[in-house]
């Protein structure tokens, strides 16, 4: 996906690109090594480019930054499913069309996401009285649902 003008990105393709990879490392990566990730995955990014998103993810909270030799290495702040899911509520904020965004999103659901959903939706209704709502199962706890 590209953006306007020659070569440029949709906003926050390049971030989502970036996340992917430390969200796959085993550790910190600074951003040589988070360039040379993307570089195997098909992406040709420059490394000013790469430095330049990894200090604005930190920036956001996204990311921690810690000392690398001259250097940087980042790690994210929390796990994938997390910030996806955070940013999933920031993209819908409290806008208009927040209905119509939810119904074409519901619409474009597998049997499987349906099912996972009304599970979720299900197990969170149950335990609002008790507790006040928010305790809902992740994936894993789901029934059917795999690890």
């Amino acid at each position: 996906m590209r953006g306007k003008g020659p070569g440029r990105r949709v906003a926050g393709e390049l971030e989502s690109a970036v996340l992917a990879v430390l969200w796959e490392a085993d550790g910190p990566l600074t951003p040589s090594q988070t360039q040379e990730a993307l570089i195997r995955d098909g992406h040709e990014l420059a490394y000013t480019s790469i430095a330049t998103t990894l200090a604005r993810l930190h920036g956001k909270g996204m990311l921690e930054r810690t000392v690398a030799g001259r250097g940087h290495a980042y790690t994210p702040t929390a796990a994938a499913a997390r910030q996806l899911a955070d940013r999933m509520r920031g993209l819908l904020g409290d806008g208009r069309g927040r209905a119509e965004v939810l119904s074409h999103f519901v619409a474009g659901l597998t049997a499987d996401d349906e099912a996972t959903l009304l599970a979720l939706l299900a197990a969170a209704e149950d335990d609002e009285p008790s507790t006040g709502g928010g305790s809902v199962p992740v994936a894993g706890e789901l029934p059917g649902s795999r690890p």
